[in-house]
């Protein structure tokens, strides 16, 4: 069965790929007997060498260039201790060496960080070797300007030498960092000025938005203001040079008001660059990510507008609605920003981001390239992983700068577009429409793109950080499940290109939706198993913080919250390690613990050990033939459909010619009555074929035609 399941795979790969000067080499890979799918997700043949020595992968990237694997999940371990990756986040290649270091921040259990040696063996393949555990929630990693090497922990940063295999001369450079229980972005991550050697540190909000805690006498939310939350520090490079010994203990704000500014990179001219990820909105399309810039010689202090303004001028909603005016934030607090300014005029005023990425991106990390492998497409540009796992997210891109180091602004803005991934279908372009407009765009390339997950192909792309090697490839981390480290080359035969015919509708989120509410409602273990995850666990713990489970995307009824599974990917049928909704009550590495810190717990507990038990059973008996059971369809002449597979039954709607429509396309499924066969087709409740109020709408959108 695995035999013809590759086979099937490896024909699929062949009849995508895009008949160019490469589509000799995709064929003879992918015909290649050694081709193997990883733990990861991955398919590639471990022997094969043609990314510029390294197994290339099946990610699209730009042209003249591939995506090789240099360290796959099945390898990222260290044979001596049986330690291997949890959540691996930064990578630094160590100077006139072939070596690099890589930091594992551990999941979000305490101190289960680790730092790995990445080094070649033997036989060419690079292995890890653990050199320091007990890391606490470890993350930034750079070379500072004065020979020591840096690292971020989530209280804490330090610096260390590594000379012949060993740490040495480790010493603590900045600590106590403010952080509370339950603190929602507590990875230190930091940058340098090229100029001078000054150090910049994210102090990351500790919560999404501004949440009333206690009576203190603020004037403004506390979640801003209170203990440097929310903001960028600066250190002068004199104090990191005589170090006392418990670290340096004061530092000055570089800028305020910044959710979490995990990409940071300073420009050569003295502009510091920043990535923010935005507010956790539900919707797919809000909010935009910024990219604010801060000016280091101005000595002024602007506040960049979290937790009060998102996009350009946009006001969050617990600031804006009138039916907000009576919660307990506005008898307390005001908001200290106008968000419809223009530009900060003066210390604490709003400026408003440089521009917008698409919504949802998360970068994660960014510089600029100076190497020589790609100095004619990327010399001097910005890099920026997005590391996002919706559908706008997973890509490397790179922005043109100008000679400040700024990405160049575009001179309209009326055609601003990202590209939107489809499940199992072609990316879409969307407009850049953030709400309280658009002041300024720049546009960008796509480096590394159609990095959406292709089931037996490749899994969904987890870029992190980024090095740029001393041969001027790109060596990218990957976490979540992935646990990768691959490598950006160049390549004059093994490019990777996806043929993409936009004409073509083969996924419908509402369809898949559908079909999932199809097959719990009809088996009875797998619906009682849902009610008891509905009843225990998601309407005791979940809903207080994820209001968007039970939101109306197709119908605010008892399947809105399989829905939401769904749709965000919380369940993968059969694998627990993959399902968050398991991931995060059980609290397997690499996944963040649910309910968050500061709310009522029952991990350790019966009660959670019930709980466990209860959404592992389900999970396991999930079926993994969803997908099988839609499939396109296009009418040849009208059709009517019916509630039941019968003649008799009532009329609910009816198909013309040429309509598509998404029908279950088993053949166990198809049910032959009154001379006929028929097939069940998936239709929401408003579709334009439905004649109004004709029949009641089913839970599943399961409806019949006679073929």
């Amino acid at each position: 069965m695995r035999v013809l399941l590759l086979a099937f795979v490896i024909c699929l790969v062949q009849c995508t790929s895009v008949k160019n000067k490469d589509a000799d080499y995709a064929q003879r890979s992918a015909a290649s007997a050694k081709m193997v799918l990883d733990k990861s997700g991955y398919l590639y043949d471990p022997t094969d060498r043609s990314c510029d020595g390294y197994p290339r992968l099946m990610v699209e990237t730009m042209p003249g260039t591939c995506l090789g694997m240099v360290l796959p999940r099945d390898r990222a371990l260290d044979p001596a201790t049986n330690k291997g990756f949890v959540k691996p986040r930064t990578i630094l290649q160590l100077p006139g060496t072939e070596q690099f270091l890589v930091v594992d921040m551990g999941g979000w259990a305490p101190k289960n960080g680790r730092l790995f040696l990445l080094k070649p063996g033997a036989g060419g393949n690079y292995g890890l070797t653990l050199i320091k555990a007990g890391l606490d929630n470890p993350h930034g990693l750079r070379m500072g300007p004065d020979g020591f090497i840096y690292i971020g922990e989530k209280n804490q940063i330090s610096k260390f030498h590594f000379v012949n295999g060993k740490l040495a001369d480790w010493r603590l450079v900045f600590g106590n960092m403010p952080r509370k229980e339950g603190y929602m972005h507590p990875l230190s991550q930091f940058t340098f000025d090229p100029r001078n050697g000054d150090m910049y540190i994210n102090s990351g909000s500790p919560s999404d938005h501004c949440i009333v805690q206690g009576t203190g006498e603020y004037k403004y939310c506390p979640e801003d203001q209170a203990q440097g939350n929310g903001a960028i520090y600066r250190i002068p490079a004199h104090l990191l040079q005589k170090l006392p010994p418990n670290g340096v203990e004061i530092f000055e704000y570089a800028a305020a008001g910044l959710r979490n500014s995990m990409a940071m990179v300073v420009s050569n001219a003295g502009f510091l660059v920043q990535g923010e990820n935005s507010r956790d909105f539900p919707e797919l399309e809000e909010p935009y990510e910024e990219m604010n810039v801060i000016d280091l010689d101005k000595g002024r202090v602007a506040h960049y507008g979290w937790p009060y303004c998102y996009d350009f001028h946009a006001t969050s909603p617990e600031w804006e609605f009138p039916e907000n005016k009576k919660l307990p934030i506005h008898k307390q607090f005001r908001k200290p920003v106008n968000c419809a300014q223009a530009s900060a005029q003066g210390p604490g005023e709003y400026q408003p981001p440089y521009i917008l990425m698409p919504p949802h991106v998360a970068p994660l990390h960014m510089d600029y390239y100076h190497g020589n492998m790609f100095r004619d497409s990327l010399g001097g540009k910005l890099l920026v992983t997005w590391h996002g796992y919706q559908p706008s997210g997973q890509r490397l891109v790179a922005y043109n700068v100008d000679e400040k180091g700024l990405p160049v602004l575009d001179a309209s803005i009326a055609k601003a577009s990202y590209q939107f991934n489809q499940p199992g279908g072609c990316p879409v372009p969307k407009p850049f429409q953030p709400r309280g407009g658009m002041d300024r765009h720049a546009s960008y390339t796509e480096v590394i793109s159609k990095w959406n997950e292709v089931k037996g192909q490749r899994p969904k792309g987890a870029p992190v950080a980024f090095t740029e090697a001393s041969d001027g490839s790109i060596w990218i981390v990957e976490d979540r499940e992935n646990r990768t480290i691959v490598r950006l080359a160049r390549t004059q035969t093994a490019n990777f290109r996806e043929a993409c015919d936009r004409s073509v509708i083969t996924f419908d989120p509402q369809v898949q939706m559908l079909a999932w509410r199809s097959a719990v409602k009809e088996d009875s273990k797998l619906l009682e198993g849902y009610k008891g995850i509905q009843s225990q666990l998601i309407q005791n713990y979940c809903t207080g913080c994820h209001g968007n489970l039970e939101a109306d995307d197709i119908a605010k009824d008892r399947f809105s919250n399989l829905d939401f599974l769904v749709k965000n990917g919380w369940i993968a049928p059969q694998d627990l390690e993959r399902s968050k909704a398991y991931g995060a009550i059980a609290h397997l590495e690499g996944y963040t613990p649910m309910p968050p810190a500061d709310k009522p717990q029952f991990f350790g507990t019966a009660e959670g050990d019930r709980l466990n038990k209860l959404v592992s059973q389900w999970v396991n008996a999930l079926p993994k033939d969803i997908d099988s059971s839609y499939a396109k369809y296009t009418a040849k002449d009208k059709r009517n459909i019916r509630l039941q597979p019968s003649t008799s039954a009532k009329a609910c709607g009816q198909l013309n010619p040429g309509d598509i429509v998404f029908i279950d396309p088993r053949a166990s499924r198809v049910i032959s009555q009154d001379g006929y066969k028929w097939n069940r087709v998936y239709l929401v409740t408003a579709h334009s074929r439905l004649f109004k109020d004709a029949c009641p709408a089913p839970e599943d959108g399961v409806y019949y035609i006679a073929q």
